[in-house]
């Protein structure tokens, strides 16, 4: 009777545990409540179960910007980098992460840099909604 109890309940612990889906939602959760911390932390956890998220990075990469924004520390900033980096590496066409880390790199001042970033995420989406914005922004970029 005792192994039957026990193996029950190790099924009810292995059936329990949270996907890297479950983390990055509930590190959603605490973006929008502005709880940077612990979306961070639930982010990371979900990447340790799916190390190969671009979605998960991009993710980490946002929460670690809106740290930097409240702060201005550059050790949030770096990370932010690191992060959108890291999405791209994973998913080389994953527009979110382009666009964001070209977002990054336009509004700390390297317009040229940035403008890689978007000329690749049009390419990728040619429509994509802020489409005219993007190319605005590209052009800048080539004006340094």
């Amino acid at each position: 009777m005792g192994l039957v109890f026990l193996l029950l309940l190790a099924t009810l612990a292995c059936s329990q545990k949270k996907s890297a889906q479950d983390y990055f939602n509930e590190g959603a959760k605490c973006f929008e409540k502005g709880e940077f911390d612990r979306a961070i932390e639930f982010y990371n956890k979900g990447i340790a179960q799916a190390p190969g998220s671009a979605v998960g990075y991009n993710l980490l990469g946002m929460a670690y910007r809106f740290k930097f924004n409240q702060s201005g520390k550059k050790e949030w900033r770096d990370k932010e980098i690191e992060s959108f980096k890291k999405s791209i590496e994973l998913e080389p066409d994953f527009v979110p992460a382009l666009v964001n880390l070209g977002a990054t790199f336009y509004y700390s001042g390297d317009k040229k840099k940035a403008a890689s970033y978007f000329k690749h995420a049009l390419e990728v989406m040619p429509n994509h909604p802020e489409a005219e914005q993007l190319k605005k922004m590209i052009v800048e970029g080539s004006e340094e």
